[in-house]
């Protein structure tokens, strides 16, 4: 058994791999109190893994707690921190300095070689949205990134003297309100950057990951494969070379 660890920039997601199989999705907003003791209530009813996959883009200090409770509920485990490198497991990294792409789009982009055939451009929908191009070949292609769908909402509040910080509203389209403009707004930018992408590339077909894929999958005018898990299983590879 394989525990893979993602941390984000707002949400430690995990799930546990047996046999090459990830399975269930697990989330949590770490920004809460009382984070690493509630983590180490979630993961002590779990077996002593044979090694532990993490894969972290920020919050240091975060992610020092999340191996803290690892090695106190498992003393001696194996833990296994892949770095981006300029080519592995049939893709080639487009980044000049190829330790520079994040690994959670470098993960996305190994998993998607492995698991989908063909040319895909591939969009993580988290904190912030990262396209990236992968070619048939496996040659990665350069990629986009841009504030994602929470956080165009959050600046939009902290930056105007009167605009509110808003949930999501139940229909997509022209806002009566002030609320409804901003939710639809801030979701037709995500769309907009996702087609846009599409129509310059029109060979490539949609592949999407995170927390908001399934939503703005949605509203897309294209069609999209939505998998949540891809930079779980991209980490599981890693892991799974690690051991051989």
């Amino acid at each position: 058994m394989t525990l893979l660890v993602d941390l984000g920039n707002s949400r430690l997601k995990w799930a546990l791999a047996v046999d090459g199989k990830v399975g269930d999705l697990h989330a949590v907003d770490y920004r809460q109190a009382g984070f690493a003791a509630w983590l180490r209530r979630q993961w002590q009813t779990y077996a002593t893994p044979e090694c532990i996959g993490v894969a972290a883009v920020g919050a240091p200090a975060v992610l020092d707690d999340v191996l803290r409770v690892a090695q106190s509920l498992w003393p001696g485990v194996a833990i296994v921190k892949p770095l981006s490198t300029a080519s592995s497991a049939g893709v080639v990294n487009a980044y000049r300095f190829p330790d520079k792409l994040g690994i959670d789009r470098w993960l996305a982009l190994l998993a998607a070689r492995r698991d989908y055939p063909g040319q895909w451009c591939i969009v993580d929908c988290g904190t912030a949205i990262t396209l990236d191009l992968l070619s048939e070949d496996g040659r990665h292609q350069g990629g986009l990134i841009a504030p994602g769908v929470s956080l165009m909402k959050g600046v939009l509040a902290f930056g105007t003297e009167v605009l509110p910080l808003v949930e999501r509203q139940a229909d997509f389209g022209l806002g009566m309100t002030t609320e409804a403009a901003i939710d639809s707004g801030v979701l037709s930018a995500a769309i907009g950057l996702i087609e846009a992408t599409l129509i310059r590339h029109p060979h490539y077909r949609l592949l999407m990951c995170g927390g908001d894929a399934e939503l703005l999958q949605g509203l897309l005018t294209v069609e999209a494969v939505v998998d949540v898990k891809l930079v779980l299983k991209g980490l599981l590879i890693c892991c799974e070379a690690g051991r051989r």
